[in-house]
């Protein structure tokens, strides 16, 4: 099953990701393997098998870490040269849930007195993956590896598991996978290496993100003749159906492309993906859906979704490093897409995907650092991270309603949310709550337009805790 909106149930039941029991990693100098968490297997293992390092490295690795994450080396010392924490065992999370998820935090770098409900910006990069970067790192500047490839050029076996990783996790060919450096990236991409005529027309919808929309606006500014369309979506919405008809009532005979994000970064609406790609294809029109909140936190299957191109991010929900991305390029378009960075490759079509990829001198430990991303979110389990999310989402909606003046933006029912919820107040403006917010050290969006609109992100290293540290801010803010 796809991720787009599909019956009654929850986005992240929608699922048909499946998943190795154990995945070997080497995080810094420790290697361990883990419990399948949601197989219903017997763990094969769930304890760490160290391999001893010494204090010189110790040291090194620390320096390094914080040169690199801006943390003081004593801390980073502590977090990164210690033993790796396992990942608490199934038959835990079976017995006491809640106690899993406190135990589960341990594996972030997460200030005690900081709270983050904003990872729909930048979402905790845990320690498995700082582990798997600064191990990369210190490897590379000794200089022991081949001097090429390097990310950036030709491919080389760092670059090649870490696709065949996301391959397998967004249900699509190796092949058709580019590695960016985030959405925006891949958004500009396609936008640039697309031939439009004039006269020619792009649909978009009026929540999408400046760096969806605004590459398109300089496409429009630039070359003339090219007409921006845009589809205005309900806050909230009422089915999916009505959804659809808004974009095939906006579609005209000269509309070459409809441009849509998954999920809206405004209100965390998540739209109908599928159907939408599905009324474009009966058009003969193309899709590239924004897709930046939607990896790590949502299933997905690229070939069932039905897109043409589909851009997304590893530093929100992925929980990977700050800097990584994806493009899906469907095989059919490989070749009718201009590179917007132009290289040594640029028309070398066998490169397939990887021909966008070709990007100059990049940093081949973030491509390290996204597959233990991979391996630490299979490690959990993709559908049990998909349904706490979910779970922390809703209870975060449940609270809200509880307020009359508060209105949800995106929560006309289930289909249409998951862990992003946005929300405005009638009659009132939202300053006082987002001071309240402040002063509790909580990082949430909130703009200060039209009254003010608050965006809420939960995840699983989110505690019930700072979720009733939020509840109080908005008590005192509305009530103040």
């Amino acid at each position: 099953m796809g991720a787009g909106l599909q019956g009654d149930q929850p986005v992240w039941k929608r699922s048909g990701l499946t998943r190795s029991t154990d995945s070997p990693m080497t995080w810094l100098g420790l290697q361990f393997k883990h419990e399948a968490s949601i197989t219903g297997q017997p763990p094969r293992s769930g304890n760490v098998e160290p391999r001893q390092i010494g204090r010189r490295g110790v040291m090194q690795r620390a320096a390094v870490a914080s040169a690199l994450f801006g943390t003081p080396v004593a801390l980073a010392e502590q977090a990164l040269a210690q033993e790796a924490i396992p990942i608490p065992p199934r038959d835990r999370y079976t017995a006491d849930p809640e106690r899993y998820w406190a135990e589960l935090r341990r594996q972030w770098l997460l200030a005690a007195d900081r709270i983050n409900l904003n990872c729909g910006a930048l979402g905790c990069t845990p320690l498995p993956v700082l582990r798997a970067m600064v191990e990369h790192l210190i490897s590379a500047e000794s200089f022991r590896e081949p001097d090429l490839p390097w990310f950036g050029y030709e491919e080389n076996k760092y670059i090649r598991s870490t696709r065949e990783a996301l391959a397998s996790f967004v249900h699509c060919k190796v092949d058709e996978l580019a590695l960016t450096r985030n959405c925006t990236e891949g958004n500009n991409t396609v936008c640039h290496g697309l031939d439009l005529e004039p006269g020619d027309q792009v649909l978009l919808t009026d929540q999408e993100h400046p760096s969806g929309r605004n590459p398109w606006e300089q496409k429009a500014a630039r070359f003339g003749g090219i007409k921006l369309n845009f589809v205005r979506l309900p806050r909230p919405p009422t089915s999916v159906g009505d959804v659809v008809k808004l974009f095939e009532s906006a579609l005209t005979p000269q509309t070459r492309i409809i441009v849509f994000s998954h999920m809206t970064w405004e209100t965390g609406l998540l739209l109908p993906a599928k159907e939408i790609c599905a009324l474009a294809r009966r058009h003969g029109i193309l899709t590239h859906v924004d897709g930046a909140h939607t990896i790590g936190h949502i299933p997905l299957d690229l070939h069932d979704l039905g897109c043409d191109f589909y851009a997304t991010n590893g530093h929100k929900w992925l929980m990977s490093p700050k800097g990584s991305g994806l493009l899906f390029i469907r095989e059919e378009h490989l070749e009718r897409l201009w590179v917007n960075t132009v290289a040594k490759e640029w028309r070398n079509y066998e490169l397939k995907a990887y021909r966008f990829s070709n990007l100059g001198t990049s940093n081949l430990s973030v491509v390290v650092g996204v597959k233990a991303a991979l391996d630490f979110v299979n490690a959990i389990g993709p559908e049990r991270i998909y349904a706490r999310i979910h779970e922390l989402g809703a209870q975060v909606r449940d609270r809200l309603r509880a307020y009359n003046e508060v209105r949800l933006l995106n929560a006309s029912s289930d289909t249409f949310h998951s862990g992003l919820v946005s929300f405005t107040v009638v009659g009132g403006g939202l300053k006082r709550v987002a001071e309240e917010c402040q002063k509790r050290y909580i990082r949430i969006g909130y703009w200060d337009d039209a009254g003010g609109r608050i965006r809420v992100s939960t995840h699983v290293f989110t505690q019930q805790t700072e979720l009733n540290a939020f509840f109080d801010a908005v008590e005192h803010g509305l009530r103040s």
